[in-house]
């Protein structure tokens, strides 16, 4: 980008060059024989979709087209002819096809830009459409995409503590112009996040709901300990970018244009963390891209050390996070920010991948010592376990894999940890700590594999338990009820009848009518073995949804 692409003029909206200064992370540019060309909307091109007549300064995004056919060089050529400001289309390996369709483009007059292997066309089109309509980022001085700068910027007009944060109330940057702050203040810029309960409050009230709602900024009066504070959401094309929060410094009051302030820093913002978000979202892609390739194996752990600052010549262990039940990306993403919160953390430095089973949390730089090693890892996720089942409200299971000698080697300690997880998560008799190596688990382990693999072997003929299957409960319970409370209390028809609230007597005798219609043979140890497995497979069939 040219020098003097950082200056307001050349950022200004509605060009081309402003548009690529906040997106260039997500494309590639082939051609840019335009730079300051007209750039005011976009336009997404389905070959079957009537054309557009009126193309001049769109940005055509053009999901249908291949890039390695004809189509592709007409609707360049078409786009020159429309004076559209650029096309957008899925990346090329081909280098030849590449620089043929620059060729094209340059002599059309349009741009060329190529979708990046990371990003994908929903995350292309959002983030284009909100850098197309949000205004210009000119205002005092500050350097495109740098939000500290910003932060420092408004807490001196305002002359109080500022957080500028993402739509999950992570901080991103942060000024006060006075250390007094208020413990909720101190704490939010101290962990990085604004704390759990307070969000919670904020939600159950409707306060997140009324800031997404409008561009208004929201004045909160002093409330305890709580000071005088602002907010402001800044939002672009439909797409929530973050919020602005101003919050008084104790024992003095904002500046009475605090108000003016902020809703005058809201546009100008949208840009700044336009650009934040991009070239974020690009390094992390990055990033979990090195991480997963050496999770899954073989991968570079060397090249994932580069991305992270994780050494890659020190010790190392992976442990696999998960809740009993299948795991939606609600529980998911709230395992990923519990995980992230919890402190202290044993190493160097972590990372924390979401996987579908839960989340996987690398821990790098751990102690010398193997025997040290190994205590950090284990103390870290008993306590890890604790705190995410009281945030949650529900059991967290974590697999501890060993502890590696250095990062090419963590795939073996992944592939331990999502062993042991799995047996956590199938055992009744689940350690105290809530974690456990797949050594401690072993049995569990074990029996899960055959159960899965009976899972789907389904047998040729019809058994017992099949048929109690088709059965119609009675008097409030299943037949296989009855049967798997008699199998998991030591084949004991008393201790089965308390478990399920039934009287002996009324228990024995339905028992024994079970007995007969299934054809159960209950004194024959075979019959009762292939019974318990086929109930251990249709409980495992239930526990994935």
């Amino acid at each position: 980008m040219d020098e003097d692409a950082w200056d307001g003029p050349a950022l200004r909206a509605g060009t081309l060059t402003r548009l690529l200064a906040l997106t260039d992370t997500l494309v590639e540019k082939v051609a840019l024989p335009r730079p300051q060309a007209p750039a005011r909307r976009l336009l997404v091109v389905d070959p079957l979709d009537p054309p557009v007549t009126d193309r001049a300064g769109a940005v055509l995004v053009a999901i249908g087209v291949d890039p390695r056919s004809a189509a592709a060089e007409d609707l360049l050529r078409d786009a020159g002819a429309d004076r559209a400001a650029a096309v957008v289309l899925r990346g090329v390996g081909d280098r030849a096809r590449k620089e043929r369709l620059g060729e094209v483009a340059e002599r059309a007059g349009t741009a060329l830009l190529l979708r990046t292997s990371w990003a994908d066309w929903p995350t292309v089109i959002a983030v284009m459409r909100a850098a197309l309509e949000s205004p210009a980022a000119d205002g005092g001085n500050v350097p495109l995409g740098d939000l500290a700068g910003l932060a420092r910027q408004i807490a001196r007009q305002v002359d109080g503590a500022v957080t500028i944060e993402d739509p999950d109330s992570r901080v991103l940057a942060h000024h006060a112009e006075s250390a007094d702050l208020d413990r909720i203040r101190l704490w939010t810029v101290l962990t990085g996040t604004v704390p759990e309960e307070r969000r919670r409050a904020m939600d159950q009230d409707g306060f997140f709901k009324q800031l997404w709602s409008s561009n208004r900024v929201l004045h909160r009066l002093p409330d305890g300990e709580v000071p005088e504070r602002m907010a402001v959401a800044v939002q672009a094309g439909g797409m929530r970018l973050g919020s602005i929060w101003v919050a008084a410094i104790t024992g003095k009051p904002l500046r009475k244009s605090a108000a003016e302030v902020l809703q005058a820093a809201a546009g100008p913002a949208a840009a700044h963390l336009l650009h934040h978000q991009a070239h974020h979202d690009a390094r992390n892609a990055l990033l979990l891209g090195a991480a997963r390739a050496v999770l899954d194996g073989p991968g570079s752990g060397a090249l994932l050390a580069g991305h992270s600052g994780m050494p890659a010549d020190a010790r190392c262990a992976v442990l696999a996070v998960g809740t009993p039940g299948p795991v939606d990306d609600g529980r998911r993403v709230r395992l990923e920010q519990g995980v992230r919160m919890h402190q202290p953390r044993p190493g160097s430095d972590h990372l924390v991948l979401p996987v579908e089973r839960g989340v996987l949390v690398l821990l790098g730089g751990l102690a010398k010592d193997l025997s040290d090693a190994r205590t950090q890892v284990a103390d870290y996720g008993g306590r890890l376990s604790a705190d995410l089942s009281r945030r949650l409200g529900a059991p967290v299971l974590i697999g501890l894999g060993p502890v590696q000698a250095r990062l090419d080697d963590a795939a073996r300690s992944r592939r331990a940890a999502d062993l042991a997880l799995g047996g956590l998560l199938f055992t009744r008799e689940r350690p105290g700590t809530g974690c456990a190596t797949v050594e401690q688990v072993a049995d569990a382990v074990a029996l899960r594999h055959v159960v899965e693999t009976v899972d789907e072997l389904p047998p040729p003929v019809a058994t017992p338990v099949s048929r109690l299957a088709a059965a119609a409960p009675q008097d409030g319970h299943h037949p296989l009820d009855l049967l798997s409370a008699y199998l998991r209390h030591g084949e004991q028809k008393g201790p089965a009848a308390d478990a399920l609230g039934i009287p002996r007597a009324t228990f024995a005798r339905q028992f024994a009518k079970l007995l007969r219609t299934a054809g159960l043979d209950a004194g024959s140890a075979d019959a009762m073995l292939l019974a318990r497995i086929q109930l251990l497979v249709r409980e495992h069939r239930a526990d994935r949804g």
